[in-house]
C-alpha cells in the first residue's frame, strides 16, 4: 500500500505552479527591494549633483560664505561642503577633462567644489547589513570678467575728412564714412569669441577650435557681417553691413592680427574670458595692409595755409611678427599698434625773398604702443588697471630715402632737408627726436571714468606739444648761397617763423592720422570703455 500511495504521489503533478509562482514571487519581491533603493541611491545622487553645481557658481561669485550658505538653504538634510578650491580652468580639448582645472590660481576665476551626504537604504539593508551609502558629487565653475578698451582712438580726434579717406585707402575703395559712423564704430564693444562663433556659423566650420577658424583665409565681408551680428540692432551693425557690401573681394586670416595663445584648441566660448574691443579699432586691424606694405596717398584735404600735402604710410612689424592682439597664458588681453612709418610732406606758399613757396618733409617712425588688461575688479569701489607703454621711436624735420620706407631692417636715413631754393640760395633744415619711455605705465580706471568714457594718456614727455611744434621749436635753419654758409641770414629767421606759424596746421593732420591708425607719437591715449563683471558657468 505504501509502494502504490507513493506511486500516486509521483505521477501527481498538481501545485508545482504554485510552488515556482511562491519562489518566483520571493525573487520579484527582494529584486523591487533592492530597485527602491538603486533608484533612491539615483535620485539623491542627481540631487547632490545639484546642488554641488549651484554651490560652484555661488563659490565662483562670492566665494566660500554664499558656497556655504547655498548648502544650508538647499533644504536637503545630511549635505556638508567637504572642499572648496580656486584655480584655473582651461577649456582645451587636447586636455583631459579631468585635468583641465589647475589648482592654486587665486585670480584664475575658477572654483572646485565637492559636497558630500549619507543616502539612506530602506531594504538593502537587510542584504548589505548596511543603513545608507555614502554620496560625494564635484563641480568646476568658471567666471570671466571682461573689459573693453582701446588704444589710441579718440572720438574728438576723428572729425574731419582724414580718417574716412586713410581708411578708404588702406580697404581700396571709398568707404563715405561720416563723423556719426566713426563714433558708433568706437561705442561698439564687441566680444571676440562671439565673432568667431558667428563666423562659424557663416562659413560652415561649426567644429572648429578657434585657432583653425583664425587660421584660414576668410572674405572680409564675412567677417564684418558677422561682427554686425553681435552688435545686432546698433548703429554699428548698420555701419558695419554697409562696409561688408562695399570691400567685396578681399580676405584677411585672423591669426595674422590675433593671437589666441591657450585658447587656440578650443571650441567653446564656455568658460573663457570675454575679450572685448570696440568695432572701431576691429575694422582698422582688419583694414590695415600687410607687413611692409606702402600706402602711398595724395590728401585731399583743404587745409588753409598748406598747398599741397602728401602722406606716404608703412606698417608693418620690423623683424618679428606680433599680432595687434594677443592673449597670455593668464589670459590678459594685450593690445598693440602696428610698428608704423609716417611720411609727410607739405608746401607753403611764401613770398621771401623770391622764394615762392617752403617744403616741409617730416619723417615719424614708431614702435608699437602696447595696452594689457592687468586687472579687473568688481564692485563699486573696483575698476580696470590697464599697463600701458607709449609707442617709442622718433620724429624727424628731415628728407628721407622714400624708396626705403617699405623695409623695416634698413634705416630711413634722415638727412638735412631742402626746404626751399632760388638763385643759388638753399634753405635747409634737420631736427631729429628720439622718444624713449619703453616701461609700462599703470593707468586705473574708477566705474565713474568708464562710465564717461575718459580718456587717458601715457606720455615718454620727450615732446614739449605737438610733433611738427616740437621739432620747428629745436629746427635750426640754414641759408647757402652759391654752396657757401651764410651765418646770419634775414632769411633764417623769416623761414623760423614760417615753420612755427604752419607746425600747428602739420599737427592736426598728423593728429588725425595717428589716431586712426591707434598710435600716438611719444604717447598712448587709453579708454575703457566698459567693465563687465562677467557671471559663473558650470565647466565641468
Amino acid at each position: 500500500m505504501r509502494l502504490a500511495l507513493r506511486r500516486m504521489l509521483g505521477a501527481d503533478h498538481r501545485g508545482g505552479v504554485t510552488v515556482l509562482i511562491a519562489g518566483s514571487l520571493f525573487m520579484l519581491a527582494g529584486a523591487a527591494t533592492v530597485a527602491v533603493d538603486l533608484g533612491s541611491v539615483y535620485l539623491a545622487r542627481r540631487q547632490l549633483q545639484g546642488i554641488a553645481d549651484a554651490t560652484a557658481l555661488a563659490a565662483a561669485q562670492g566665494g566660500r560664505s554664499a558656497a556655504e550658505q547655498l548648502v544650508s538653504q538647499s533644504g536637503v538634510t545630511g549635505v556638508a561642503l567637504a572642499l572648496l578650491e580656486n584655480g584655473s580652468y582651461a577649456t582645451d580639448s587636447s586636455v583631459a577633462v579631468e585635468n583641465r582645472f589647475r589648482p592654486g590660481d587665486a585670480s584664475g576665476g575658477a572654483t572646485r567644489v565637492e559636497v558630500q551626504r549619507r543616502a539612506p537604504l530602506f531594504f538593502g539593508r537587510l542584504l548589505v547589513g548596511r543603513d545608507g551609502v555614502n554620496l560625494a558629487a564635484r563641480a568646476v565653475a568658471a567666471r570671466s570678467d571682461a573689459a573693453a578698451f582701446s588704444l589710441g582712438t579718440g572720438l574728438a580726434s576723428l572729425s574731419g575728412g582724414v580718417p574716412n579717406m586713410l581708411l578708404s585707402n588702406l580697404a581700396g575703395t571709398e568707404l563715405n564714412l561720416s563723423v556719426m559712423d566713426y563714433n558708433g564704430l568706437v561705442s561698439a564693444n564687441l566680444d571676440l569669441l562671439r565673432i568667431a562663433d558667428a563666423l562659424k556659423v557663416r562659413t560652415g566650420r561649426n567644429g572648429d577650435a578657434y585657432g583653425a577658424l583664425f587660421d584660414q583665409n576668410i572674405p572680409l565681408s564675412d567677417l564684418l557681417t558677422a561682427m554686425s551680428d553681435t552688435v545686432a540692432g546698433s548703429s554699428a551693425a548698420s555701419t558695419l553691413l554697409t562696409l561688408a557690401n562695399r570691400i567685396p573681394g578681399r580676405s584677411v586670416r585672423l591669426s595674422d592680427i590675433v593671437d589666441l595663445g591657450p585658447m587656440r584648441n578650443s571650441t567653446s566660448a564656455t568658460g573663457q574670458p570675454n575679450i572685448l574691443i570696440d568695432a572701431f579699432s576691429m575694422l582698422r586691424m582688419v583694414l590695415s595692409p600687410p607687413s611692409g606694405t606702402a600706402v602711398p596717398m595724395d590728401l585731399r584735404v583743404g587745409v588753409p595755409g598748406l598747398a599741397s600735402t602728401r602722406l606716404m604710410l608703412v606698417t608693418g612689424e620690423g623683424q618679428s611678427r606680433s599680432p595687434l592682439i594677443s592673449i597670455t597664458s593668464k589670459k590678459d588681453v594685450v593690445l598693440r599698434t602696428a610698428q608704423t612709418r609716417i611720411y609727410l610732406e607739405s608746401t607753403v606758399a611764401a613770398a621771401l625773398a623770391g622764394i615762392a613757396s617752403v617744403r616741409i618733409p617730416l619723417y615719424i617712425e614708431l614702435a608699437a604702443a602696447e595696452a594689457r588688461l592687468s586687472d579687473i575688479k568688481c564692485g563699486d569701489n573696483g575698476g580696470v588697471t590697464l599697463a600701458v607703454t607709449p609707442s617709442v621711436g622718433s620724429a624727424a624735420l628731415a628728407d628721407v630715402d622714400v624708396n626705403a620706407l617699405t623695409n623695416f631692417s634698413t634705416p630711413a636715413n634722415p638727412r638735412a632737408a631742402l626746404l626751399a631754393q632760388a638763385l643759388g640760395t638753399r634753405v635747409t633744415a634737420y631736427t631729429n627726436i628720439a622718444l624713449g619711455g619703453t616701461q609700462a605705465q599703470s593707468v586705473f580706471f574708477t566705474p565713474a571714468e568708464i562710465s564717461a568714457q575718459q580718456a587717458k594718456t601715457v606720455s615718454t614727455q620727450d615732446l614739449g606739444q605737438g610733433i611738427a611744434a616740437s621739432l620747428t621749436n629745436r629746427t635750426q635753419v640754414q641759408v647757402s648761397l652759391l654752396g657757401i654758409t651764410v651765418s646770419n641770414s634775414p632769411l633764417s629767421p623769416l623761414v623760423g617763423a614760417l615753420l612755427g606759424t604752419t607746425a600747428p596746421l602739420l599737427d592736426g593732420i598728423l593728429n588725425s592720422v595717428t589716431a586712426t591708425l591707434g598710435v600716438r607719437v611719444g604717447t598712448a591715449e587709453v579708454r575703457v570703455h566698459q567693465r563687465r563683471c562677467g557671471i559663473a558657468s558650470i565647466v565641468a
